[in-house]
């Protein structure tokens, strides 16, 4: 494990980081994965991540964690760093971080003990916490430097705030290593280029932000050194309320400007693959949720099928297809209410095999018994997502624009990039 306080930025203090060229589409940010492994080592880690989520906060964390275990490895084709890295670390834990002024791709990795559990995965959380922070202050040092006057007047309430203050002397007056705390590894530094002893006081603070427009200009003009490290001070040492408050402050236009690698709305207007509903009229014995009809991905001469591995799914994914085929503006399904479309496209594609009782099953949240269950619905959208990124992956297409993570969401991709047979979308019309 690396010394916390004077590690770079880009070393992990448990485990190993990698940095891929395209992102894996099977798996989301901030997502802690179980790869296949002991189901000691799965059980055992989901209650440290729980009790860890408990005792942190989540409201504290600038991202939200998600605790997955993998049935099958990720495809790894055209990932050989991250392939080689979890192989040669024997890891049983990766999550992909949320770095959104980053061009590449980071995940980190994490082989241990039972008895290590909470002590790693709490590093992880830690580390994943201060890169996305400092990403994050790299986006706002952005938005400064690109609209100084815009941002400055937004900063103003939030950053002067009584709270503000409060949460920042209680930080200096305390010794305790929250896992969001990011300045360990550059206040050093900063202080150095200031030729600052000791505690930055809050009237030096304060003096800083008073200069903060001034000192924009200044690193626009000449990136005079004193100003940059002002600037960075400032930056960095905000809370994750305070960066929250300030993403919500930022425009849509400078959102999409910083965001635009990681928005799926504009990849999917960027993508050139069309996705193609095809009848083939049989069903493959070898696998059964390959049905009368079936998903093909193209790109330019290239041409790929994609194999869902629950038939639900499929069916599912269809549903949201004819909808966003259908529809000029299409919003979140309540897919409680499709059920009549659910047999019929079940039907059609795979023939009798208890449709309706299929439909209930999959959206069922209790048992007979009245216990509360993990909706079935909820493997189908994980089977969606390992699907798509699957075909997205073989043709180099970023993934996220053509499948649905949650019940809340919907498909970005384009209308017109959809081929499907009318027959379906009369079904689902009934």
């Amino acid at each position: 494990m690396n010394v916390m306080d004077n590690s770079p930025i880009d070393v992990p203090h448990v485990g190993r980081l990698v940095k891929e060229r395209y992102a894996l589409g099977q798996l989301v940010d901030s997502c802690l994965y179980v790869l296949p492994s002991n189901t000691t080592i799965a059980n055992e880690g989901k209650k440290v991540f729980d009790e860890l989520m408990c005792s942190m906060g989540e409201n504290q964390l600038l991202n939200r964690y998600g605790y997955e275990v993998q049935e099958k490895m990720p495809s790894l084709d055209n990932h050989y760093t991250l392939s080689k890295a979890i192989e040669e670390e024997m890891c049983q834990f990766v999550m992909p971080l949320n770095t959104p002024t980053e061009t590449e791709k980071q995940y980190l990795l994490l082989h241990t003990e039972a008895d290590k559990l909470y002590s790693d995965i709490a590093m992880m959380l830690y580390t994943s916490e201060r890169i996305s922070k400092r990403s994050f202050n790299e986006l706002l040092r952005l938005y400064a430097l690109d609209t100084p006057e815009d941002f400055c007047g937004n900063v103003k309430d939030v950053i002067k705030s009584e709270k503000f203050w409060k949460n920042y002397l209680v930080s200096i007056a305390s010794n305790i290593f929250h896992p969001t705390f990011g300045m360990a590894a550059r206040l050093p530094k900063i202080k150095e280029v200031l030729k600052i002893d000791g505690v930055i006081t809050y009237q030096k603070k304060n003096e800083m932000m008073d200069r903060m427009i001034e000192n924009i200009y200044k690193v626009r003009r000449n990136r005079d050194e004193e100003a940059n490290a002002e600037l960075d001070y400032v930056l960095n040492s905000l809370d994750v309320e305070t960066l929250k408050a300030l993403a919500l402050k930022m425009s849509k236009r400078q959102l999409e400007t910083f965001y635009k690698t990681a928005n799926p709305k504009l990849l999917a207007k960027d993508s050139a693959m069309t996705l193609e509903i095809k009848y083939v009229g049989k069903i493959d014995p070898a696998s059964r949720a390959d049905g009368r009809y079936r998903l093909l991905l193209h790109k330019g001469y290239d041409q790929i099928q994609v194999h869902f591995g629950l038939r639900d799914a499929f069916i599912l994914y269809l549903i949201y297809i004819i909808d966003k085929h259908e529809r000029a503006s299409v919003d979140t399904l309540q897919i409680e209410n499709y059920k009549a479309a659910f047999v019929r496209l079940f039907e059609a594609t795979y023939g009798e095999d208890d449709a309706k009782g299929r439909f209930d099953r999959m959206v069922r949240h209790y048992d007979e018994k009245g216990n509360p269950q993990q909706a079935q619905i909820k493997h189908c959208y994980s089977d969606i997502r390992t699907a798509i990124s699957d075909g997205c992956e073989k043709l180099r297409e970023q993934p996220s624009p053509f499948f649905i993570s949650d019940p809340q969401s919907h498909l970005y991709v384009m209308r017109e990039k959809i081929i499907i047979p009318q027959v379906l979308i009369d079904l689902m019309k009934g």
